[in-house]
């Protein structure tokens, strides 16, 4: 859907219109005429006029307007409401107090809140958007254009130009976004600060949401089991309050009813956003399945749960058609229910598909073709294209999901995927930015970016680029330019991709462009040293920091891997050190939201990595001694008939089958052409247990598996990861570390001093837990504790 982009040039008083069918959303007018002075040589030479009940935006508008020019000029601008103008003062009118006929040049880009129009010439300056957020974000282009720039959250991201005087050039300019809706979260609610600046918003609606009414509030969904059981999932033959019947007719009469109440009909436009809860439990009965059809999807392994939803979905709207004709249900094309329906079941159009491709390589762009993952994505958008709806939404990811935020950039993927997903015609954009408030030490330019392309989908992305670089660092320009161009190389150019923090191991852990990342930042460093307390000097070390905190997350895992838990502790450490020393830094705002210098994610590391390091130390370092370590590598072989067991995969000894070589710690799934795979695999490894342990309890100790692991110890079974034997205590889910026992159930060892021993390990890893992870993914070891009295229970 294109919206008409159409150009004013003012000549002669004369306005001439030119409508243009092209996609740029910007509106410009040159008219070569000369400047107007806001500050002349230290002096005041306009004033600020606001109207006489101005919004809270149009208040911010000019608090923003004069506390700028203050900070570049020292001199802070004059504010009056109404009429009351001071004489030889240029009025520079904001909002309502602005002319009104600019509205009429506003309205012809489109009557996005967000749309402005800047007119300025010898008599007087206007400012006005078709909303407060437009007059604001009109103060923000004529900032930009005295040479104002906001990379990153607080001072030290914002370039102030330089002088005792500020002028803006005559000239009408309107602009009106290329998305209708910008939102980063979890900032999708801020209207101020940064985000502002960047010129997020838009016209307000739902953006989809997990829940479906009244099904989705705890109390209500209570309510309804306690009555009408029948409109909830059924799950092995019992009805579960976890999912509704999506194939229930009166489920969706009953959500109708819901959406009904404390609603006056009306013919505009309303935005409900509801779908499926988040997570399992859906309904296995017929009339579900029924409407499923036969689509499968390939990234969960299951038959896509699409078809029930739009059947409830298109049901609802029927029974609101006559009282809510313009109602739209916003929801997630999401985890099993992202495939395109059956091709006999045709979505209403005013069901809005919001893409949130979870199971998805999060990193690279669509035209990227090293990234299958996304070319997928494509493929998805422009199928649900055909179902030709009104409107499409983007609800993607600016980082990797269960990462702890290391560096990277991803400058490759918005800059060709905004302009495709424009193109395509998906008008808002809500990306999550889980992990965005601590990046700023490791990313600067992603979300600063996308938000450039989401105002303006031409944006010249090399011209930002280079005024970035110039801008952000400046005497440090080049090294700095060469240290995030390869970032972004490093992870555009790689052919494998795997969820959390796993993907920096293939990328970096042991690759030489390590030593190059540090080269370009230690010359950085230098170029700046001659004034240690400049911005550049400090933008520097910030980036500097973030990518200490990626060599001492990698060492740490390179310790760990073989098994050395002494300096994996250490390092780990020394990482939660200097990530607390970023993250204790609110540079912006305050709450759950507030916006932190940097850090990375505390909770993903704890979740991901300490657990397992923190394990292994103890075990290795501080209650006990390391008996025997097994290697990286084991052999490996998919089992997806489940006939491993009965063909003895388990047993002691070598075994045919065609086993293949595997990494284990060092390298997932994904890095080895497994990404996709979710299913059953066998590993088995030998190793010599040393003489001396006869009289000694000892134990096998894995990292972390993903998901459920069976081990046998030279064909005992000692039990699974969640349940081992002996009472040991197992873990509920995948990555973190576990005890097996080494006896059998008369307590007799099973192990062989001064013999080989075989461990043979069965994988189930058949939902995802992260992308492209599954099997053995950290160290194991055999190890006994100092006291032989020791209870792991305790």
């Amino acid at each position: 859907m294109k919206r008409m982009n159409i150009v004013w040039s003012d000549l002669t008083s004369v306005m001439v219109a030119l409508v243009l069918l092209a996609a740029p959303s910007r509106v410009a007018a040159a008219t070569g005429s000369p400047a107007v002075a806001l500050v002349q040589d230290g002096t005041a030479r306009a004033v600020v006029v606001l109207p006489e009940e101005a919004e809270e935006l149009e208040r911010l508008a000019a608090d923003e307007l004069v506390s700028h020019l203050a900070v570049m000029t020292g001199v802070e601008l004059p504010v009056v409401v109404g009429d009351d103008v001071p004489q030889g003062l240029l009025p520079l009118y904001l909002g309502a107090a602005a002319d009104e006929a600019l509205d009429t040049l506003s309205l012809a880009a489109g009557d996005n809140p967000s749309t402005f129009t800047v007119r300025v010439d010898n008599e007087r300056i206007d400012i006005r958007g078709l909303s407060d957020e437009g007059t604001l974000i009109g103060v923000y282009e004529l900032l930009e254009q005295l040479g104002f720039r906001w990379y990153i959250p607080g001072d030290l991201g914002r370039v102030v130009p330089e002088g005792d005087s500020a002028s803006v050039a005559i000239q009408t300019e309107t602009q009106a976004p290329s998305m209708e809706l910008r939102l980063l979260q979890p900032w999708q609610s801020e209207r101020s600060g940064w985000i502002a600046r960047q010129r997020l918003g838009g016209e307000r609606r739902s953006t989809g949401g997990h829940g479906i009414p009244p099904y989705g509030h705890p109390r209500t969904r209570a309510q309804v089991f306690e009555t009408n059981p029948e409109f909830f999932a059924l799950i092995g033959g019992e009805r579960r309050a976890r999912q509704i019947c999506a194939g229930n007719p009166d489920a969706a009469a009953l959500t109708a009813q819901t959406i009904r109440e404390g609603r006056e009909p009306t013919t505009e436009k309303i935005y409900i956003g509801m779908g499926p809860n988040d997570g399992g439990g859906y309904c296995e009965c017929e009339l579900c399945a029924a409407l499923d059809g036969d689509v499968f999807d390939p990234f969960y392994g299951v038959t896509s749960r699409t078809g029930r939803y739009i059947g409830f979905f298109n049901r609802v709207l029927d029974h609101l058609e006559d009282d809510f004709p313009n109602l739209h249900i916003v929801w997630y094309v999401y985890a099993s229910h992202m495939m395109p329906p059956p091709s006999d079941l045709q979505p209403n159009p005013r069901i809005v598909g919001v893409f949130a491709p979870i199971a998805m390589d999060r990193l690279r762009g669509m035209d990227n073709p090293m990234s299958p993952d996304r070319h997928a994505l494509r493929w998805l958008i422009d199928e649900w294209a055909k179902t030709n709806p009104n409107e499409l939404y983007y609800r993607g990811y600016y980082n990797n999901l269960a990462c702890v935020q290391l560096p990277k950039t991803q400058i490759d993927r918005v800059r060709t995927e905004i302009p495709a997903l424009h193109e395509r015609g998906v008008n808002v954009m809500r990306v999550e930015c889980i992990g965005g408030s601590y990046m700023w030490d490791t990313d600067p330019l992603t979300l600063y970016l996308a938000a450039r392309l989401m105002w303006n989908v031409e944006t010249d992305v090399d011209a930002v680029l280079s005024e970035f670089y110039r801008l952000f660092y400046g005497p440090a320009e080049a090294p700095m330019r060469r240290y995030h161009e390869q970032l972004e190389a490093a992870f555009r150019d790689t052919p494998y991709f795997t969820g959390s923090s796993y993907v920096y191991f293939p990328v970096f852990k042991d690759h030489p462009r390590r030593d190059t990342l540090r080269a370009f930042l230690d010359e950085a460093v230098g170029l700046t040293a001659a004034d240690d307390e400049s911005a550049y000097a400090q933008r520097v070390r910030l980036i500097r920091k973030g990518y200490e905190r990626m060599d001492l997350f990698l060492d740490m895992s390179r310790a760990r891997n073989r098994h050395d838990f002494a300096v994996a502790y250490a390092k780990m450490e020394a990482y939660t050190a200097l990530s607390k020393s970023l993250t204790d830094v609110v540079v912006e705002g305050s709450g759950r939201r507030a916006m932190r210098m940097g850090g990375g994610v505390t909770s993903y590391f704890n979740r991901f990595f300490r657990q397992p390091v923190e394990s292994g130390y103890a075990r290795a370092v501080e209650i006990g001694e390391v008996v025997a370590t097994m290697p990286d590598e084991w052999s490996f072989l998919l089992d997806p008939a489940e006939i491993g067991e009965i063909s003895g995969y388990h047993r002691p000894g070598e075994l045919g089958g065609n086993w293949q070589p595997i990494k284990t710690s060092t390298r997932s799934w994904s890095d080895q052409g497994l990404h996709y795979y979710k299913g059953i695999a066998w590993y088995r490894q030998k190793v010599d247990i040393p003489t001396g342990y006869q009289d000694r309890p000892v134990y096998l100790w894995f990292g972390g598996v993903d998901r459920l692991a069976s081990v046998w110890i030279n064909g005992h079974f000692m039990g699974t990861s969640r349940e081992p034997r002996e009472g040991l205590p197992g873990i509920p889910g995948s990555f973190r570390a576990f005890d097996m026992p080494t006896v059998d159930e008369s307590g007799k060892s099973v192990l062989q001093p001064g013999a080989e021993n075989w461990v043979s390990v069965r994988i189930e890893n058949t939902s995802l837990a992260e992308l492209g992870t599954g099997g053995i993914l950290a160290p194991v070891m055999f190890w006994t504790p100092n006291d032989p009295g020791w209870d792991p229970r305790d």
